[in-house]
């Protein structure tokens, strides 16, 4: 391996280039450990409900990476949605105190639920940053009333000033 770019093979944040595999580790290790324990073989019998629950925590662990490396800020290790594999090791760690199936179901659920909210926040972060509104759209009349509304420069307002056809019918 060659290393990053920054000083002394570091990534240009100064993070080493390995630093994403132990968030992901924190994924896989669990998900790995938890199959191979199950006694009652609820991960066999419902893989995709098993798939969904551990892709969910991937996709917001990837998430988290993407948004820390965008605003070169720190990402901390623990995250809410490992409570859901959490929930799924301590129930086998007690015996099955809980069947393993509707345990499977609340950390799908919680994850679920965790990973939306965390989207749903940094969307709304992002347009606030941006001054931008979320899945609104202005009704024409608005637009042509306030043409200058989410617009950066004068060069992006050419689609409110061309009114000349760009084809046209005539032979």
């Amino acid at each position: 391996m060659k290393g990053g770019v920054g000083k002394n093979g570091s990534t240009v944040a100064g993070t080493s280039i390995l630093s994403p595999v132990i968030p992901f580790s924190l994924v896989v290790v669990p998900a790995f450990i938890i199959f191979q324990k199950s006694e009652s073989n609820v991960y066999q019998h419902h893989p995709s409900l098993y798939i969904m629950a551990f892709g969910m925590v991937a996709a917001k662990v990837t998430n988290r990476l993407v948004v820390a490396h965008m605003t070169k800020s720190e990402m901390y290790y623990y995250d809410w949605s490992l409570l859901g594999p959490a929930m799924l090791f301590l129930n086998q760690y007690f015996n099955n105190a809980l069947p393993e199936y509707y345990v499977l179901w609340l950390c799908t659920i919680w994850v679920c639920v965790d990973l939306i909210r965390y989207c749903g926040q940094i969307c709304l972060e992002i347009c606030e940053h941006m001054k931008i509104h979320l899945f609104r759209i202005s009704p024409l009349g608005e637009r042509a009333a306030a043409p200058d509304r989410n617009v950066a420069s004068d060069s992006e307002k050419s689609d409110l000033e061309d009114v000349k056809p760009l084809l046209s019918n005539e032979g």
